[in-house]
């Protein structure tokens, strides 16, 4: 694709905005073809339509990384400081579908986003009524918030993994369909703020959404986007008959070590998350 080849995994890690704003040009991109498409499962196919053209420079930075990790051999948390470059362009990317979501969703018609959104309604539907089966739970079973959040997250985590190291940088469709159930959270949390708030403006709701969300989400984030590039590192490699090289012993410590601070990460998140 065009737009994926203009920007270089080299070039992002430079410049991490620049994949924000190309994040933003793929989900306008799939709105509008979906939209203009009118298919059925259309809150399916927009998903889809977003993730697809991210794969190609997924995978330019999985390899990127990947062949980095041939040539050196740093133990110890350097490992993390290693890869983090590529762990913040993800991050970039997941805020640019976070922003080209949240813009869309916040503009177009009702009709049309009880279209392409409905899913993402059912499932915002859905935690809230999982939240509330939690809660009966850790009543009666004497389980804490923060197990059941950890453990909740840890199977999103585990999914993601699965995904990368099988279809290479197939968790963008994990993130893609996160970063849109996050956006229709912040609108529908928005325009409530301000119908029950009447001084407040649309922009402060959102802002209060963002805040309420943010200091464990940035962990979850943190996690979901290195366990993400843990396992495209490891497709890559093996994807490139890595594992009949001596250097394959590093690539898969420097995946595990990726794995364990992906956890820790979770881990971090469940904590605030949960009340402390």
């Amino acid at each position: 694709m065009v737009l994926e080849s203009l920007l270089s995994a080299e070039s992002a890690q430079r410049n991490p905005w620049a994949i924000t704003i190309l994040a933003f040009v793929f989900v306008s991109l799939g709105i509008l073809a979906t939209t203009v498409l009118n298919l059925e499962k259309a809150d399916f196919i927009l998903v889809l339509f977003v993730a697809l053209p991210s794969i190609p420079f997924l995978l330019r930075l999985f390899n990127f990384e990947e062949e980095e990790a041939e040539h050196k051999r740093v133990l110890g948390s350097r490992t993390l400081a290693r890869y983090f470059p590529s762990i913040l362009v993800m991050m970039f990317y997941f805020l640019g579908l976070i922003i080209g979501f949240t813009f869309w969703y916040a503009i177009l018609p009702q009709n049309v986003t009880s279209q392409l959104f409905s899913l993402q309604e059912k499932e915002l539907q859905s935690i809230q009524a999982s939240f509330q089966g939690y809660a009966t739970k850790l009543f009666e079973e004497g389980s804490t918030v923060f197990e059941t959040i950890f453990l909740h997250n840890l199977e999103v985590l585990v999914l993601i993994l699965v995904f990368s190291i099988l279809y290479g940088a197939g968790a963008v469709f994990i993130l893609a369909w996160n970063a849109s159930v996050i956006s229709v959270f912040l609108v529908n949390f928005a325009r409530f703020f301000v119908l029950h708030e009447n001084t407040a403006s649309f922009a402060t709701g959102l802002g209060f959404g963002l805040l309420g969300i943010l200091p464990h989400g940035i962990f979850e984030l943190l996690s979901y986007t290195t366990g993400a590039l843990a396992g495209g590192i490891l497709s890559s490699a093996i994807i490139r008959g890595c594992y009949n090289r001596p250097e394959f012993a590093q690539i898969i410590y420097d995946t595990a070590k990726l794995i364990g601070w992906a956890i820790i990460f979770l881990a971090i998140g469940a904590f605030i998350e949960g009340g402390f």
